[in-house]
């Protein structure tokens, strides 16, 4: 009688498994644009930030969705502001021990990019300057990465994340040339850099 209320009071490994997280995480993206002309600035690293949740499939993947922003300073220029959403699945092998776990995952966006209005100085004889009205612009993503965890105690965990993001496709008179200025480019790939924390029940 003993053993049987002992193994009815102790959960089974498919309880033990999480069933769900929710996570929120800070960090720096550096982005990498092609196709600019020679003359245009390169961006330099911004920060970031990403909001996820995902649930179980089976125990060792999980699905869920992710939104994300960033901020890609260009010197001399105002800063592209890039909001994301989409859908990402996780992979958690059982590679470590205690209460250290990794993952990798994979997923699929769509980021919103935004280059505010600024002035720009038109060449010639007689340099003037002009008003350069705001650009947006639309990029199909496929964020790539891996992440690293160490649970504190039940239910909270902290963690860190690598990524890389690839930009697919393009559209929207952001990533359109135009008369003003240098060309800057499309934001073809990411790497980012990032710690959180996340609630895993």
């Amino acid at each position: 009688m003993a053993s049987l209320l002992a193994a009815l009071s102790c959960p089974s490994p498919a309880d033990a498994q999480v069933r769900w997280d929710a996570g929120a995480e800070l960090g720096a993206t550096d982005r990498v644009t092609t196709g600019r002309d020679s003359i245009a600035r390169a961006p330099t690293p911004g920060p970031s930030g990403e909001l996820h949740a995902h649930v179980a499939l089976v125990p060792m993947v999980r699905i869920g969705a992710y939104l994300s922003f960033d901020v890609s300073p260009v010197p001399g220029l105002p800063a592209r502001e890039m909001a994301e959403g989409g859908i990402r699945a996780k992979l958690s092998p059982p590679l470590f021990s205690g209460p250290w776990r990794g993952w990798a995952f994979l997923g699929l966006g769509y980021a919103r990019a935004y280059e505010p209005s600024h002035d720009v100085t038109v060449p010639g004889a007689a340099p003037t300057t002009q008003m350069l009205a705001g650009a947006g612009g639309g990029i199909l993503d496929l964020p790539v990465g891996v992440g690293i965890g160490y649970r504190l105690r039940r239910p909270w965990e902290i963690f860190a994340e690598l990524a890389g993001r690839i930009g697919l496709a393009f559209e929207g008179a952001l990533y359109a040339r135009s008369e003003g200025e240098p060309y800057e480019g499309q934001d073809s790939f990411a790497v980012s850099l990032s710690v959180g924390v996340s609630w895993d029940e």
